[in-house]
């Protein structure tokens, strides 16, 4: 690419060259995290799927750097996903562009780049760590591939990296969104009915930014339909060269229709009467893309972790019920799955477990269980608990892991046997809990 039309792209993504201001949108909670590595030498990876607001979080570090008093000019920023790019998509080109940028724009001091969809360039890796370790510059990079970019950065980045994933909206970020902010028990409190009108409307609709943005209903639904045909083909069908498209999509649709439900391999092969590579792989897809998780069940024995079946959870919940067409009976199920996806923001390790009665969702940390957590949800608040939501907590011996049942807006504590477990609307735990 001619050098001078180069110049003209980048700097019709780079307006803050000569404005000195960027547009950073609403704070996200990973910011802080962000801000840690601006000075260390490692390169900065944020993970997510598409959509989730991966640039608008590097356009937060950026803005950051600029009211730190960086010139506009040490920072440079590149959409890979840009049309003119593609065709041109290599190592060559970023070297282009950073030379372009190096030469013309900053030629002095120390650079700040961040790449966008840094999984659209083929052995980007390499070009990332060269650059990485010979020039005075700060990288930042972002994806929408979890096993893509976990390959590359297990083979050439290994110890010069530091990743980060990128969700959707938890809730306490939806309700800044909203303009509420939530950080003592006193403003739940204070505002509980407007958070749980917010917490339904997060329920149907989900987290994605943009989504969240939007007043109108319609223009929301269109948005999330977008994201799913995005998601798919451009993350899956094209990426991995699948074929088979009708099967890709109804085991994609199965999986989030069927959120929260166990399942297994087997079961999914014999469910779409296709082989048992072929189910394996679009799994393997799905999941790279971000568009659902697998919770394994939980076992002690790595090789029955493995054997056992999972319950597939979907990245967001509005994208689930705009896929399955189904969300006024399901509520109980959005819930868990909104519980699942602010347990996995927290924690590295998380499954569910069988043991006597079914338990949603275990917390592991180290050799230790440190928290065992039962979602039940009513659409009309109760007081009364079922047998069968307790039964999780019925025979646990010789564990001292926190007990919480996530509830309505039943909160209180309770005995079964020797086991306390502690009662607590999930909006407040959500907002306020761990």
């Amino acid at each position: 690419m001619e050098t001078a039309r180069l110049l003209e792209i980048l700097a019709s993504y780079n307006r803050f060259w000569t404005t000195g201001h960027l547009d950073a949108g609403i704070r996200r909670d990973l910011l802080p995290q962000c801000l840690s590595q601006v000075d260390t030498k490692e390169i900065v990876v944020l993970k997510g799927v598409r959509r989730c607001g991966k640039s608008t979080l590097l356009a937060q570090v950026m803005d950051a750097l600029l009211q730190g008093g960086i010139r506009p000019q040490q920072l440079l920023r590149v959409n890979l996903e840009e049309p003119l790019f593609t065709a041109e998509a290599s190592v060559e080109l970023l070297e282009q562009i950073y030379r372009t940028w190096r030469e013309r724009v900053c030629p002095e001091g120390k650079g700040y780049l961040f790449l966008d969809e840094i999984q659209n360039i083929p052995g980007w890796e390499g070009w990332v760590r060269g650059r990485s370790d010979t020039e005075d510059v700060k990288i930042f990079v972002t994806g929408s591939s979890a096993q893509m970019l976990s390959r590359e950065i297990g083979t050439k980045l290994t110890g010069r990296q530091v990743s980060f994933e990128v969700y959707p909206l938890s809730f306490s970020e939806f309700l800044r969104f909203k303009g509420v902010e939530v950080q003592s028990e006193l403003e739940y409190i204070s505002n509980k009915t407007l958070i749980r009108h917010h917490f339904f409307d997060y329920l149907k609709y989900g987290g994605f930014p943009e989504v969240a943005l939007r007043q109108d209903d319609a223009d929301r639904e269109l948005l999330l339909k977008n994201y799913f045909e995005d998601i798919l083909y451009r993350d899956i069908v094209t990426r991995h060269e699948i074929r088979d498209v009708a099967n890709l999509r109804n085991l994609a649709v199965f999986l989030l229709t069927n959120n929260t439900k166990p399942t297994s391999l087997n079961k999914l092969k014999g469910n779409f009467s296709i082989s048992q590579d072929k189910t394996e792989n679009y799994l393997s897809a799905i999941l790279e893309s971000y568009l659902t998780f697998q919770l394994q069940r939980f076992s002690w024995s790595l090789k029955s972790v493995q054997r056992a079946g999972f319950k597939p959870y979907a990245i967001d919940t509005g994208l689930r019920n705009r896929v399955a067409f189904s969300f006024s009976a399901e509520t109980g199920r959005l819930v868990e799955n909104v519980v699942h996806n602010h347990l996995r923001r927290c924690h590295e390790e998380i499954y569910f477990a069988i043991d006597g009665g079914e338990t949603d969702f275990i917390v592991k940390e180290g050799l230790k269980i440190v928290r065992r957590i039962q979602v039940w949800y009513e659409d009309a608040p109760q007081s009364e608990i079922p047998e069968r939501e307790l039964a999780a907590f019925e025979k646990l011996q010789g564990d001292d892991a926190e007990c919480l049942l996530l509830t309505n807006d039943l909160e209180k504590d309770t005995e079964i046997g020797p086991t306390k477990v502690r009662c607590l609307p999930v909006v407040k735990y959500l907002l306020l809990g761990k």
